[in-house]
């Protein structure tokens, strides 16, 4: 197993998060609409697919608040109405990282993120991880207590 090394803290507390609601659950979906969006050259991160019910799935993604409404003119622009209910946009969102070698070889490391953020009673909407990173959705207000908080508690980690 590698050592644990959270050597940084990144957030962006500018972002929005967007959800396609009851999106017709079919091959090619989640294609054509990130396929849409990368067209006209918007990012995305921490993209979330639900289990889905009644041949429907909503999709929710992170996006920059500054990309939000394009975002949906484009997924108005690339859907019929009748492929979903609805669109949300909640504009008021923020993520945190902390990064490091061995995250993933080290299952402690998203347990002391969370296990951080809700002792300052912060509710993570979503979650990403990867090899060196693991990232969360919060409200925006609590970005900054997030990093306070997360700096203390990895401050002694190498």
């Amino acid at each position: 197993m590698e050592k644990m090394l959270v050597n940084g803290i990144q957030s962006n507390a500018k972002t929005a998060q967007i959800s396609v609601m009851k999106l017709k659950d079919e091959p090619g979906v989640a294609a054509k609409l990130f396929g849409a969006l990368a067209a006209e050259g918007l990012n995305v991160e921490l993209i979330l697919q639900s289990i889905g019910g009644n041949n429907t799935k909503d999709i929710s993604f992170v996006v920059l608040e500054e990309d939000a409404d394009e975002i949906v003119s484009v997924l108005e622009k690339t859907f019929s109405k009748d492929d979903y209910k609805e669109i949300k946009v909640d504009k008021d969102m923020g993520i945190v990282s902390i990064k490091g070698a061995g995250m993933m070889s080290n299952p402690g490391a998203a347990s002391m993120m969370f296990e951080t953020l809700y002792s300052c009673g912060i509710n993570i909407e979503m979650i990403y991880t990867s090899e060196i990173k693991i990232t969360v959705s919060i409200r925006r207000n609590k970005v900054d207590r997030a990093i306070k908080a997360l700096k203390e508690k990895f401050s002694g980690i190498e």
